[in-house]
């Protein structure tokens, strides 16, 4: 289907297009805007939580090394590792399809702005010369053939008196000759007028449709490209659910060897649980409903 042969009077239906594909625009937009934002919140807090726990262990005087002491380490690296590229792809999201958007949605109500003034130029030029023009053409027609008539009429009175009978015959012939020109021009007119309809209807119209159709694929295709890489960065950082066979053998590991714990290391504590081993209890729970699984791997 082409514009310029299939919507020629459809010209509120595209600028009701035009104007829902903007306010789409201006929502995915606004999504991109969030999820940047939200990203890099996210990511700080990551990074946060990550350096918060490194500075507690760095201060901690208690040095244990297991495979649950192992996990929980692995666990805060990729805690890190997620937030670097969390606030990577942000950066990228906001630098990449949210800045061609952007520009986009301009581009896109300059076409509009563009379409709606050419569109009400031709429409203004076809209206004075098919209605205006020839109205008042019409309107001098008229006058002038009353003028003709009663110079007529004023001629066969003269005739008839006998007085000023050339006088009467110039007045008449004048105004006819004033009402013959002017026949001349309206008849022009309206071929003229007939000629500009024509080229209207199958010229300037299907033009101004076609081009708005091509700048619209353009954008489409422009769309497109720019979005193409978002699916990849909204959902490479995500996390997948992990099936029970890919998880690392340290956390596996982990529940037997927080119960295999040698009391007497509990005892030189003083009997109590320093607060990795307590940390590493949590894990150890995620670990059995596979929580911790889904949110870090």
């Amino acid at each position: 289907m082409g514009f310029g042969r299939d919507l020629r009077n459809s010209h509120e239906g595209l600028m009701k297009l035009q104007d829902w594909e903007l306010k789409l625009l201006e929502t995915v937009k606004r999504f991109m805007t969030l999820r940047v934002k939200s990203d890099k919140e996210y990511a700080s807090l990551l990074l946060n939580i990550s350096q918060q726990v490194d500075k507690h262990d760095s201060s901690s005087q208690i040095q244990y090394v297991s495979t649950v002491s192992k996990s929980w380490t692995h666990m805060v690296q990729q805690t890190e590792q997620l937030s670097k590229i969390m606030k990577c792809h942000a950066e990228e999201l906001n630098s990449g399809p949210l800045h061609r958007l952007t520009m986009m949605i301009k581009d896109k109500q300059q076409v509009k702005k563009s379409y709606q003034s050419l569109h009400l130029q031709i429409e203004s030029e076809m209206h004075k010369v098919t209605k205006c023009d020839l109205e008042k053409l019409k309107c001098t027609y008229r006058q002038l053939t009353k003028d003709a008539v009663l110079a007529r009429d004023k001629y066969k009175e003269a005739v008839v008196k006998g007085k000023e009978t050339e006088k009467a015959r110039e007045r008449y012939d004048k105004a006819t000759m004033k009402l013959h020109n002017l026949h001349n021009q309206y008849v022009l007119a309206v071929k003229s007028a007939q000629l500009h309809q024509e080229h209207y209807h199958e010229t300037a119209l299907p033009l101004l449709l076609d081009s708005l159709q091509k700048m619209q694929e353009e954008m489409i295709n422009a769309l497109a490209h720019a979005t193409c890489r978002l699916p990849k960065i909204i959902y490479s950082a995500c996390p997948s659910k992990t099936k029970e066979s890919e998880v690392p053998e340290e956390f596996l590991k982990c529940k037997n060897e927080l119960f295999n714990i040698d009391m007497r290391f509990l005892l030189n504590c003083g009997g109590q649980c320093s607060p990795r081993i307590v940390l590493c209890l949590g894990v150890v729970n995620c670990l059995e409903c596979h929580v911790y699984l889904n949110l870090f791997l």
